[in-house]
């Protein structure tokens, strides 16, 4: 049985992480912000898990105590915007800053001593496709997720000599909120630009995450785990 902090928690891909990592035996700590509360303790009701609230588009300043006997991170909080470049407020790239890079980097530093004393971990970020391609009227999300990879890629080699994976999976155009915003002209535009003409769904994802925190896995660090219906290749 061990212990993740889900960042996240109550969005699209990080509900069906979690549940996944209970239906395993894990131990969770759900990150939330916005989410009703009680809704999310009825979703879970009886399983081992307790939350977390924060605003991520702030910075983090406090270290909560569970991260003292955490064995790993999933960060899945993040937030897009769609706009041209020259139209983003300076604070709207202050919040894509802060819950895209700035505290996945504190988060990390906050569970970097309790993995290296236990000599194992794992650290899982979901980023994005933009991250690694780019998207026109996403110019500041594209560049966070971009240096999420860069993140991913720097820490793995750091942590490799402890024996903590990190890694990142970077989904494509993802079943939910993400897509429900699009008619379905829009969405079938985007659909005929994809190979397989599919949507990821979430718990695709999490199977993704799951296997990446396998022990048969543990020699898996530092890679970027694409899924996105052959729409990068």
């Amino acid at each position: 049985m061990a212990k993740y902090l889900v960042t996240g928690g109550s969005g699209d891909i990080g509900r069906v992480i979690i549940d996944e990592l209970l239906a395993a035996g894990n131990l969770v700590v759900c990150h939330y912000f916005q989410a009703d509360p009680a809704a999310l303790e009825e979703r879970w009701a009886g399983q081992n898990i307790s939350f977390w609230q924060a605003d991520m588009t702030v910075e983090l300043n406090e270290r909560p105590d569970f991260f003292d006997d955490l064995d790993g991170v999933i960060y899945a909080a993040g937030t897009t915007q769609f706009d041209l470049l020259q139209d983003i407020k300076p604070s709207m790239i202050d919040e894509q800053y802060y819950i895209h890079l700035k505290n996945l980097i504190t988060i990390v530093q906050w569970i970097i001593p309790t993995l290296v004393y236990k000599q194992c971990g794992n650290i899982v970020v979901i980023s994005s496709i933009w991250g690694e391609t780019g998207a026109a009227m996403e110019a500041v999300y594209s560049s966070m997720k971009a240096g999420q990879l860069g993140f991913v890629k720097a820490m793995a080699k750091e942590l490799a000599p402890s024996h903590i994976t990190v890694n990142a999976v970077t989904p494509g155009l993802v079943s939910g909120r993400m897509t429900d915003v699009f008619n379905s002209d829009d969405l079938k535009l985007l659909l005929d630009e994809i190979p397989q003409g599919e949507l990821i769904d979430p718990s695709e994802i999490a199977h993704t995450v799951l296997y990446l925190l396998h022990n048969q896995s543990k020699h898996i660090t530092g890679q970027i785990v694409r899924i996105n219906a052959g729409w990068l290749i």
